[in-house]
């Protein structure tokens, strides 16, 4: 799961980089100044998001309690700062807060309640199809179709690594991505 950092910023530069500044067939600014110099700001706020997640990572995933509210803060300022944007510019692509949603769910989901159940998850070969790097490349309808395909098989990988306690609250967190993604 290390590769994720790396992936998460590439994956949300370039949504970012595709949005939108001036309105189509127009050189007006379609979104305020102050909003297009706001998304920097954003995009710094996701970069360093995804540090702390990277940092996470490399302490073999142990955040201490002060480390977990520091991230929660950071995700919540982050989604914060793009809706600013995203109320004043119309065609500000969507998909970065939504994305970034399903980033800070899954890892508060990790963080809290499946710590001890991730670091056997790094060779199951389903588990990875749907959370894996290459799951952040993929459109939202890609994404559905593999969590859907791959449902059953990621929730027996988990509970064949972690136990039966571990699959109940990986399928739950599975069901709520499955909404997030409205698939």
């Amino acid at each position: 799961m290390k590769y994720f950092a790396v992936a998460a910023i590439f994956f949300f530069q370039n949504i970012v980089d595709s949005a939108p500044v001036t309105a189509k067939n127009s050189t007006e600014p379609q979104c305020p100044e102050d909003k297009i110099e706001k998304i920097p700001e954003c995009v710094g706020n996701l970069v360093t998001t995804v540090e702390k997640i990277t940092k996470w990572v490399d302490q073999e995933y142990k955040f201490n309690d002060g480390e977990k509210k520091e991230f929660r803060t950071k995700c919540q300022d982050t989604k914060n700062c793009f809706d600013s944007v995203i109320s004043s510019c119309p065609d500000f692509p969507t998909a970065v807060v939504n994305e970034l949603d399903v980033m800070c769910s899954r890892f508060n989901f990790i963080i809290d309640k499946f710590t001890e159940c991730v670091p056997k998850l790094d060779n199951l070969k389903c588990v990875n199809e749907v959370f894996g790097p290459k799951s952040l490349k993929k459109t939202t309808n890609e994404k559905c179709k593999d969590l859907k395909e791959h449902k059953t098989c990621a929730i027996e990988e988990v509970g064949k690594a972690c136990g039966d306690k571990f699959q109940e609250i990986f399928e739950e967190n599975f069901n709520l991505e499955l909404k997030m993604h409205k698939c």
